[in-house]
């Protein structure tokens, strides 16, 4: 009996699983994410597409406790334990955001060659607030999202067109 419980307790628990979720709300908005859920099991990191009137990529970090909202503030992503990526990111609430194309670009580009993934910001009351998450175990599920909004990884999309003056 205590051998059984001992091969039980090596056996490790699994690591969460990113998952695709594609929907369209009644306005007609398609949006597709592919996330996970932190190894703290609150938290999550998602890598989202919002198609309405033009589409938005964004990287998400959301946290079950507010982070604070108002002015953008820095947020250091690490890939595999290396240097910090760090980006001013919106903070509207419990989460935070980023939909910079170059900075969508790079950190795309090392998620998906990555195993573990690190981030690290403060909340409201600049209280350091981390979380670590899997990496996705390819690339297939990123492509499919950036795709829907126009994006290939590893490349930073062109500018929109300006809009032409009236005359």
């Amino acid at each position: 009996m205590i051998a059984l419980l001992l091969a039980q307790a090596a056996i490790p628990a699994a690591a969460p699983a990113w998952k695709l979720a594609d929907r369209t709300n009644a306005a007609g908005v398609r949006s597709i994410s592919a996330s996970v859920t932190g190894n703290d099991g609150l938290s999550r990191f998602v890598v989202k597409c919002d198609v309405g009137s033009e589409p938005i990529v964004s990287i998400q970090f959301i946290q079950p406790q507010p982070l604070g909202s108002g002015a953008d503030k820095p947020v250091a992503v690490r890939f595999d334990g290396g240097p910090a990526f760090t980006y001013n990111w919106q903070f509207p609430g419990t989460g935070t955001y980023i939909a910079d194309p170059a900075a969508i670009t790079k950190l795309t580009s090392f998620l998906v060659k990555s195993k573990t993934v690190r981030v690290e910001t403060t909340n409201g009351a600049s209280f350091a607030v981390q979380a670590n998450f899997v990496a996705p175990t390819g690339d297939a599920m990123i492509r499919q999202v950036l795709g829907v909004c126009g994006y290939t990884l590893g490349v930073v999309p062109a500018p929109p067109p300006a809009p032409k003056d009236a005359p």
